[in-house]
């Protein structure tokens, strides 16, 4: 089975989420307005998915202004 891992960018992490969308309610119980997601990301086949606060935040932004990334966990 599955799990993720959160990964926030004050240098917290949570682990042993038991799924995709459980992650993505963690970034958005912190942030409602948070954008979830971009070109490349877990649902596409990536590495990990990026998460910002806003959608604003998101624009033109590689990164940098993320406030977490969702991975897959590794055993």
């Amino acid at each position: 089975m599955k799990t993720y891992e959160i990964k926030w960018s004050n240098g917290q992490s949570e682990t042993g989420i038991e799924s995709y969308e459980a992650a993505k309610d963690a970034v958005t119980a912190r942030h409602p307005d948070a954008e979830i997601g971009h070109d490349g990301d877990l649902s596409d086949g990536g590495e990990r998915t990026l998460c910002w606060a806003t959608e604003e935040d998101s624009v033109d932004d590689d990164g940098a202004r993320a406030v977490a990334s969702i991975y897959v966990e590794t055993r």
